[in-house]
């Protein structure tokens, strides 16, 4: 078992970090929902083109692109050879796994399996001598 004061001194350590780096739960929590409700869209022009890296929103940038391939394509051989278009494949990070993070926050608890509930035990029979002592039918 750990001694209290070092479980004291560990969390504050813990809390002098988070404000040293700006990151606390909020800021995860935020960057989160922020990611998953970015706009695939927002990485193609008008004419259904991948824009250059730089024009991407700065949510693209940080991390929903897991990879970016661009391949030349070239017609003829040799002397005659000449490039005639790329192609370009992106892979997206894993946005489930987002969700997923989202769903497990302790405010949210979308996939938690179970409540745990305290204090209800015997909740109906306090709530019936209640009623007795109010002289309450319903």
């Amino acid at each position: 078992m750990a001694l209290p004061e070092i479980s004291t001194a560990i969390d504050a350590a813990k809390l002098q970090r988070s404000e040293r780096t700006e990151i606390d739960a909020d800021w995860m929590l935020r960057r989160l929902v922020d990611e998953p409700e970015a706009d695939l869209a927002d990485l193609y022009d008008e004419r259904g083109d991948l824009k250059p890296i730089e024009e991407w929103p700065k949510i693209w940038r940080r991390g929903l692109v897991a990879c970016v391939e661009i391949d030349a394509l070239y017609d003829g051989a040799g002397d005659n050879r000449r490039q005639v278009g790329h192609v370009k494949k992106i892979r997206l990070s894993d946005r489930l796994r987002r969700l997923e993070l989202i769903g497990k926050h302790v405010r949210v608890n979308a996939f938690q399996d179970q409540v745990a509930m305290s204090g209800v035990e015997g909740l109906a029979d306090r709530i019936a001598r209640a009623k007795l002592r109010s002289g309450s039918d319903g």
